[in-house]
Formats: structure tokens, sequence, C-alpha cells
């Protein structure tokens, strides 16, 4: 109403300069209010389903545009408080498009295949990104991303911050004597449940990435149970607990158990807690995530 009022009291105004200055300040304030206005500031709503492609879009700073995330997305904390539209293997179409993205950024674990189909077909802009299982896939991804959002610039930075780490890595690996055999160990319980990296997991690709050796690399491939016994034969020198819980209760199926007194890692006091998201998301924090693991390798966390 503001604005039709001083449109029309141009019209009495005769003096043309005067004129040309009301205009002027009518146009700032307009434009003032349009990129102010949180409703209008953005063409762009973006919604990101997996955990490393959330990461990064709010690591090159596109998270204000972020109306939604998947289960899997727990980084950065922001996260937490936006509409989740599922996990990202047993994603809803539904849930996604009444969140009226207009741009929708996915890991190619997304399924199942009927909702890709779904989302193709939506008319709504949608990328699939390759789900990194390595440093090289994660510098990978933060261009690919970089690039569908047209942040190149922010894209630059964050592989160098990224390569940098890397290089912090392989300076702190030759204080390693000797490769530490370790196991890891996803959500373990007094219940028995020992569930364990093998090959062609993420933990595995970790241990290695900070020089380490997984006792469990050539038994078996992704993750497998795991007895009281086959633990006690490898007696890893270094055991990796992770969870999304506690860690004093992770770290605590080892160390009050009396049958695993005896195993290296229980006596050095090597029972190591990893937070499951910060470490295993390989985002934007994979090479701090590897700094503090390899840290607490080596006792100097």
């Amino acid at each position: 109403m503001g604005i039709i009022v001083y449109y029309a009291h141009l019209y009495y105004i005769r003096n043309k300069t005067m004129k040309v200055i009301i205009k002027s300040i009518l146009i700032t304030w307009v434009v003032s209010f349009i990129f102010a206005s949180p409703s209008i500031k953005s063409d762009n709503r973006l919604v990101t389903i997996g955990g490393s492609v959330t990461d990064i879009v709010f690591a090159l700073g596109e998270g204000d545009l972020v109306v939604a995330v998947d289960q899997s997305s727990t980084l950065p904390e922001k996260v937490k408080d936006l509409p989740q539209a599922g996990y990202v293997r047993a994603i809803s179409a539904e849930g996604i498009l009444s969140m009226l993205p207009t741009k929708i950024l996915a890991s190619s674990d997304i399924g199942p295949p009927n909702v890709i189909n779904q989302l193709e077909s939506s008319g709504v802009e949608f990328e699939i990104f390759n789900s990194p299982k390595s440093f090289r896939d994660v510098i990978n991804l933060v261009e690919q991303i970089a690039s569908f959002l047209n942040v190149e610039e922010r894209g630059l930075k964050l592989k160098e911050k990224l390569i940098s780490d890397q290089e912090r890595i392989n300076e702190m690996k030759k204080d390693l004597i000797d490769p530490p055999s370790i196991a890891f160990f996803m959500n373990p319980s007094t219940t028995g449940n020992y569930s364990a990296a093998g090959s062609g997991t993420r933990a595995d690709y970790l241990i290695d990435f900070i020089g380490g050796i997984n006792v469990f690399k050539d038994s078996f491939i992704r993750y497998n149970k795991v007895n009281k016994e086959t633990i006690l034969d490898y007696n890893p020198d270094i055991i990796f607990v992770a969870s999304t819980g506690s860690g004093e209760n992770s770290k605590s199926v080892f160390l009050d158990d009396p049958t695993f007194k005896n195993i290296s890692a229980v006596k050095n006091n090597k029972i190591i807690f990893l937070d499951l998201g910060y470490h295993l998301t390989f985002g934007s924090v994979f090479g701090e995530s590897a700094i503090l693991a390899l840290s607490l390798v080596l006792g100097d966390e």
C-alpha cells in the first residue's frame, strides 16, 4: 500500500528533479525489501539426500537454501533442525516433492528405483552424485556439487583444505613405528553383537588411510558378525567402536568384559570411540575426522 501511495504522489510532483529522487528512493526500498525477505530471497529450494551430499552443500555455503534432508544427513549440526524426507535408501518421492524444491541433490545410495523414476519425471532439477568411498571420491564430489551449484571458487577452497589435511596425515603417519592392527565395530552391545567392518567399507578405507591394517580385511566383505573367540584370535592392537550414541557405553562393551582383558587393545587402553556420522560421512570433514582418528591412535588426544 505504501508503494502505491508513493507512486500516486509522483503524479502531483511537478519538479522533475524531485520525481527522480523519490523514484530512486522507492526503487532502493523495494529492492532492499525483496532481498531481505526470506520468502522471496531465493529462487532456489534445495533438498539434499545423503550425508556426504548434505555436508558438502553446507560446507560450500549453500546451507541456507536447503529446506529438507534425509535421515542419514547428520552434518553439520544445524541439519537436525530441518524437516526430514525419509532415509536415503528408502526415500519417499512425496516427502521430497512436498517441500517444493527447485533442485534435488542425492547420493547414489538413493532408492528404491521407482522413487528415482518418480523424481526424474517430476520436472524438478534432479542430480545424483556418486557416493564417495575414498579421499579421491570426496574431492570429486566437492568439484561436482560446486559446479552444479555454480560456486566453483568455494569448491576450490574446500578442495585445498582437504588436500592440506591429507598432507598433515601423511606427516603424522611417520610417527607410527609399525602399522597398527585395528578392528572396527559398529554399534557393539553387551548382548554379544559384534558387527565388524570387512573390506569394501568406509571403515576399512579410513583405517588404511591413517596407516593401520584392518584385521578383518581379508576375512569378509562389508560388515559381518563375529564372536568373542574370533576377536581374541585376531587380538587387535586397537579397537574402534563407532555409534551415534554414548562413547563410554560403546567402549565399556570391551573394557568391562573380562573375556577381553588380555587382548592388546584392552591392556593398552586402546578402545577408541569414533562418532559414526563424523568419521564415516566422507564429506567436507573427512580430513579433519581422519586427523582426529590418527591422533587418538598415536595417543595425542
